[in-house]
């Protein structure tokens, strides 16, 4: 009942949703959804947007009546475009609408087959085989494309092999048998893909569903006869509902899973067929292409002259527009032009350019659902915006959104370079700044185990240095926990329009983290180390809260958030962003409650959390702004561990499991309202339910295991930075010690006073003590259900460690009781404190029958015995 109350809200009070497909977080599932922010900006389909439809009442779909053709360029960027170099695209440019397009697949870099058999399938596919370095010829990263032949012989043996599919009882080549009884379209004819088995091979074990040749085979069934303009009658001037295939990407494009082309040519604009698929040849250095296949595709040395063979396809384009005009018939309506960068042009992905010219595409910007970013798109929308324009139905719903300008085709340009340009420079500083965080939290780690160690500073006259050695830790510490924040708020500068625009970045992210840290100490807050955490923490939290709200800008293309490169994610709380969202949070409810408490603000004291805490939900879980299935888990999961240890409610292990429980059924209540809605305007939440419902939800949930396992295995250095922050903070900071079982006296207590940590102290402040176990709970509740979740207590590690250094300085001049025998309220005050670990939160008053001289150990007891030992 709490899922649906909550999903209720998330779903009536959130913004406006147009049909929209979602990011997964990992680079696999394509989801429903879509911003206020981006149905604010696409005003030309806003009115189809908002009324859940699958976006068929948008302009592009309204004027589909002419020829429609695609022609692919792999390895075409927006930045190739030049008036002078390249007349033909530039026109096309600046007559359409255009965008950068990611054309990730399965792997990082996308070869010409791969981009094609994706477009084809409208999902993520790679083709085969995959090269053998051993073969004396294959010098190149990519595999050949095999060109479809329309012998008889080829053709029968590939019938054969669909029927006996069929037969056997896999239901494949069914349909393929059906159409190959009828005629193929005017000027095409029936081919086959010889070894289509081999090119489909990486597909198999990959996790992916791939409905190769899903494009063409929607046109074929659902797809209409349409007239060829308004003056033409008769049967010949019909445009017929089939999908012609033009060159060896094109075949791969349009083959079905058994390798049969229905409809191949040798000129698809002179056939009768609605849409045209035209492979121009890929841009590329011979370390990534084979050899080309004569007419289709060319290579050249390592070396080449990049704008050289960028103009040479603009020729290519400009011959085959040419014939699109000398082919037209009279009275014809006009046709449709894309041109898109199908695939990579070198081991370096980029992103690519996508142009569409023609009815329905003004001069603009394109964007869909799945990205809600003007002027983006993903290689997988294309087949469903295609069909959209047709008027048919896809799987996903996805629809082309236009947004309209008056801005000049090189402003439109410069603007679109920019962006790619942006998205290349994070992508190749990734690992960078990775290993910069990992770095400086190794060595605020081996500052702790140093400076900390009663060992290494001196065992006479070391408590006499350490608040000096506290507060240089925590000076260090506040500085640390600056900067994972600032490589979101370096979005908030154009430093991508530098001539140099890595320093531009590096001076940015440097910029934002000074900021920060002067924030934290401007007063009143910047008095006490309590509050420059507090202050700190919730401008973090504050940030990234109104990021998501306003369209997650700076999530996108930051060094912490997502890049567009990748496609992992296009929107929403990346898994390193919700690690400091869930942290900041709760360490800052907990300084919060603490002092409502010492003012005497009861009320406030459940209050504040729980305000906060479901505004963090509703933020976090909201399919139009966070969007973040497992966070949102993680978030729900710590702020209910708070509230219940901040009323004083015992939490036994059977009121945790209740807890996740809980969580659990909140998010699904909310995915079940989504799922409810119609395919096309679902959100990442409702398309997991309908995983679940259809029995893929554990081949998606095997996917996002094995690449958590790979983030281990290709970065160790982020992983082991949560073992380190273990270890910090129960030897070095003596977390162990506020453990009722431990004491000094113990073998693990001997081992832990071995360092000054003041973390016990600290969380003699009950409250702060619950903030830390709720920002805990956090991280390991998104450990496990957020895909690449190590990312999640790793980044959370690099905020949490600096955060409890800072607030152990506020303690640099007291004393930690830690002798077995005490006694009075001081016994009594470290029994209550430990059990909240594990089973309760009781608060006994302190101070109010303590006499002055009752007993205490001084922190240098545990010194003294050392020294006599």
């Amino acid at each position: 009942m709490l899922g649906l109350v909550l999903g209720l809200l998330v779903l009536v009070l959130g913004p406006a949703q147009s049909p929209a497909t979602a990011a997964d977080e990992s680079p696999s599932t394509e989801s429903p959804a879509t911003s206020a922010a981006d149905t604010a900006a696409s005003a030309s389909t806003t009115d189809s947007a908002n009324t859940g439809a699958s976006g068929q009442d948008s302009e592009a779909s309204q004027a589909a009546d002419g020829k429609t053709i695609v022609y692919g360029i792999p390895g075409l960027t927006i930045n190739d475009i030049d008036p002078v170099r390249t007349p033909n695209l530039y026109a096309l440019f600046s007559d359409g609408a255009a965008a950068n397009l990611n054309v990730r697949t399965i792997g990082s870099a996308t070869c010409p087959g791969s981009g094609w058999l994706s477009l084809g399938a409208g999902a993520r596919a790679e083709a085969g085989p995959p090269a053998d370095p051993d073969e004396a010829d294959s010098t190149a990263t990519c595999p050949p494309l095999s060109a479809p032949s329309t012998s008889d012989e080829a053709v029968a043996k590939a019938v054969d092999n669909a029927e006996e599919d069929s037969a056997s009882g896999s239901g494949a080549g069914a349909s393929s048998d059906e159409y190959l009884a009828e005629d193929s379209a005017r000027g095409t004819a029936t081919a086959a893909i010889g070894d289509f088995e081999s090119i489909k091979e990486p597909n198999v074990d990959s996790g992916y569903s791939v409905d190769y040749g899903m494009l063409a085979r929607l046109v074929r069934e659902q797809g209409t006869t349409n007239p060829t303009g308004n003056d033409s009658a008769g049967d010949e001037s019909q445009l017929e509902a089939c999908v012609a295939a033009e060159g060896p990407g094109a075949a791969y494009a349009v083959a079905d899973e058994n390798g049969i082309v229905a409809d191949y040519t040798d000129d698809a604009a002179a056939t009768d067929c609605r849409l045209g698929l035209v492979d121009l040849g890929s841009i590329g250095s011979s370390a990534w292409l084979y050899d080309p296949i004569p007419e289709y595709s060319y290579t050249v040395p390592v070396s080449f002259d990049r704008e050289k063979r960028v103009a040479e396809a603009d020729k290519r384009l400009g011959a085959k527009l040419d014939e699109v005009r000398d082919s037209a018939k009279p009275g014809s309506a006009e046709p449709t032009i894309i041109v898109a960068g199908l695939g990579d042009s070198s081991s370096l992905p980029q992103l690519r350019a996508f142009i569409a010219s023609g009815p329905g595409y003004e001069p603009g910007s394109v964007s869909s659902s799945s990205t809600r970013t003007p002027g983006l798109l993903q290689i997988t929308d294309l087949a469903p915006g295609i069909l959209d324009q047709f008027g048919i139905s896809s799987p996903s719903g996805i629809s082309f959104d236009i947004t309209p300008t008056d801005d000049a085709p090189d402003k439109r340009i410069d603007d679109l370079v920019s962006v790619s340009q942006k998205s290349t420079t994070i992508y190749q500083h990734l690992s960078t700044f990775s290993l910069l965080l990992d770095i400086t939290f190794y060595v605020l780690f081996i500052l702790c185990g140093l400076l900390l160690s009663r060992t290494v500073i001196g065992r006479r006259g070391g408590a006499t240095i350490a608040p000096t050695v506290h507060r240089f830790l925590a000076w260090i510490s506040l500085a640390a926990a600056t900067l994972p924040m600032s490589a979101f708020l370096a979005g908030l500068f154009p430093w991508a329009r530098l001539p140099q625009p890595g320093f531009g970045l590096g001076l940015s992210i440097a910029v934002s983290a000074a900021a920060l840290f002067v924030v934290s100490l401007l007063p009143p807050w910047g008095r006490t180390w309590r509050g420059r955490v507090a202050a700190l923490s919730l401008a973090s939290f504050l940030i990234l809260s109104a990021d998501l709200i306003t369209g997650s800008h700076l999530q996108g293309n930051s060094l912490l958030g997502y890049n567009p490169i990748v496609g992992g994610r296009y929107y929403g709380l990346g898994n390193q962003g919700a690690a400091i969202f869930i942290v900041s949070l709760f360490i800052f409810l907990g300084l919060a409650i603490s002092w409502l408490r010492s003012k005497g603000h009861r009320r406030m004291v459940v209050i504040l959390p729980l305000v906060l805490g479901l505004f963090a939900v509703f933020v976090s879980g909201n399919p139009s702004w966070g969007a973040k299935f497992g966070g949102t888990i993680a978030t729900l999961a710590g702020l209910l561990v708070l509230l219940a240890l901040v009323s004083r409610i015992r939490l036994t292990i059977v009121r945790l499991v209740l807890i996740g429980l809980a969580s659990l059924t909140v998010l699904l209540g909310i995915a079940f309202l989504d799922w409810l809605r119609e395919p096309g305007a679902r959100s990442h939440f409702g398309n997991f339910f309908d995983q679940i419902v259809t029995g893929e939800a554990l081949q998606v949930i095997g996917r996002k295991l094995g690449a958590n396992l790979h983030i281990i295995q290709i970065n160790p250095a982020l992983a082991i930075v949560t073992p380190l922050a273990v270890i910090a903070i129960l030897f070095f900071l003596r977390y162990l010690l506020h453990f009722p079982s431990i004491s000094s006296t113990t073998r693990t207590g001997r081992l832990t006073n071995k360092w000054r940590g003041r973390l016990p102290q600290v969380f003699e402040d009950q409250d702060i003590h619950f903030g830390f176990l709720a920002a805990a709970t956090g991280m390991a509740v998104g450990l496990v259900l957020t895909d690449s979740g190590i990312a999640v207590p790793s980044t959370g590690a690099m905020v949490l460690l600096p955060y409890l250094l800072a607030l152990s300085a506020e303690h640099a001049h007291e004393k930690v009781a830690r002798s077995g025998g005490t006694t009075g309220s001081d016994s009594r005050l470290r029994r209550g404190s430990t059990r909240t670990i594990l089973m309760r939160a009781e608060a006994p008053e302190m101070g109010a029958d303590t006499p002055d001289d009752s007993p205490e150990t001084p922190e240098d007891s545990a010194e003294t015995r050392t020294d006599r030992a």
